[in-house]
């Protein structure tokens, strides 16, 4: 009888799209699985070593993981934490005696070069290596500006640019004056796309791929989730599924990501690609070598499914299929401070926000006196709640419910103990639908 593939998953915080719980549950009977926990998250290395043999390792010393990868005689290494995609790409070259693989995850300039290369971008970029560096990009590509660390994820540190006093303060703010240097900065033109399934969401998609690998070339799952407007500057709000988009205009989305992996080689694996819903083409924001956040669950709740068990699949280069059958609409909603706010001054408690109708979990409610900043990007939501609907229209009123008590729930401050609030987004989910395709 063969013997399962030995598969070893790192694991690294909390803000991973699987956690260690459903990774366990879906290998049972796929692979021998093996975490690898970063020796800096003790409260995760607790949680992987119930659920499988664990070892913990400096992620910083690469060799180092390298040699616990090995004792384990694992197939292969993956991971379901964004930052930890180039050390796990990294590992997977040397796994496979290709060391000499250059590992695109967290190196977003090369994948826009690349991109270009092959025409499927049109978007100036650059690293910058100092303020002037920055100010000459910004003159050239002209405002708006977005600059993003190159290794970034989840909205951490990224900056829109829209005029010379943004510079100013992103220089003043980073600590950096115009002749010291910047550490890993990026900087490319801000892309403006079309909300193609209504006035109520984003005019940005993620299209998440499934790909087997063994030379078929063919993915086995692919789909596109919608998403809700940004809090300033690109903070996500929430995620939506199925999705709204016309069927057409989701096939290009698709189509666009699969050209846009081919040309960075990545073959083989599950990946989360966010593309600007432009028109005629598309345009790429950015691609992750690992399943979307969310996704996973917003299927589950919706479908019945386990996609982490296909994702398991896809990194083991296994071939299954599976096809979604929508039995209710989902939806995640990550609630964010205003950009100017420094602290919770009040707030709701889990319970209340457990009653709002359609609401099936919460898994954050930030409590009086915590800080806030727009900086440290999406995962600092203030609220993580999860909805169900029967339809896109029903689950678009239960949003509007649950934004509006969040809203009046909420209250915030800035540096200066003044009390600030933001209606704009509000405004914005709470506009008709519209819906294309429903």
């Amino acid at each position: 009888m063969a013997q399962p593939d030995r598969l070893v998953v790192l694991a690294g915080t909390k803000y991973g799209s699987l956690p260690p719980a459903e990774i366990a549950s879906c290998a049972d009977g796929l692979a021998d699985l093996y975490f690898l926990v970063d020796a800096a998250e003790p409260d995760i290395f607790a949680v992987a070593r119930s659920l499988a043999p664990t070892t913990q390792a400096d992620f910083s010393d690469r060799d180092a993981c390298l040699d616990a990868v090995r004792r384990t005689g694992a197939t292969v290494a993956g991971t379901f934490n964004d930052h930890l995609c180039p050390l796990v790409a990294w590992l997977n070259a040397r796994l496979n005696g290709d060391a000499d693989t250059e590992a695109l995850w967290g190196h977003k300039d090369v994948q826009r070069q690349r991109l270009r290369a092959a025409g499927l971008s049109g978007v100036m970029s650059n690293r910058v290596s100092d303020g002037f560096a920055l100010r000459k990009f910004a003159r050239q590509a002209g405002f708006p500006v977005v600059v993003k660390p190159t290794s970034g994820c989840g909205s951490n540190e990224v900056w829109l640019l829209r005029q010379e006093a943004d510079v100013d303060a992103f220089l003043a703010r980073s600590g950096t004056g115009p002749r010291q240097e910047l550490d890993d900065v990026f900087a490319e033109q801000f892309i403006v796309g079309e909300p193609w399934a209504g006035p109520h969401r984003a005019d940005y998609v993620s299209a998440e791929l499934f790909r087997p690998g063994g030379g078929t070339g063919a993915a086995a799952l692919r789909f596109v989730t919608d998403r809700l407007p940004s809090a300033w500057p690109f903070r996500e709000t929430g995620l939506i599924l199925p999705s709204a988009i016309a069927p057409d205009r989701q096939r290009l989305l698709l189509t666009t990501a699969e050209r846009a992996l081919d040309a960075v080689g990545a073959r083989e694996g599950v990946f989360h690609v966010e593309i600007k819903t432009k028109s005629p083409v598309p345009e790429i924001i950015e691609l992750n070598g690992r399943l979307g956040g969310f996704v996973a669950r917003l299927v589950g709740y919706g479908t019945g499914e386990r996609l982490g068990r296909l994702a398991l699949s896809c990194l083991l280069g296994h071939a299954q299929e599976l096809t979604l059958s929508w039995d209710r609409c989902a939806q995640v909603l990550l609630f964010q401070a205003p950009s100017a706010a420094v602290a919770v001054t009040r707030a709701p408690t889990r319970r209340e926000v457990r009653r709002m109708p359609g609401v099936v979990a919460v898994d954050e409610v930030s409590p009086e006196g915590t800080a806030v900043d727009w900086r440290h990007g999406t995962n600092r939501a203030v609220a993580w709640v999860w909805l169900t609907g029967d339809g896109h229209d029903e689950l678009h009123e239960r949003l509007v419910d649950l934004a509006r008590f969040l809203s009046d729930s909420f209250t915030f401050v800035d540096a200066d103990g003044r009390e600030v609030r933001e209606s704009d987004w509000l405004e914005r989910v709470s506009k008709s639908p519209a819906l294309e395709n429903t």
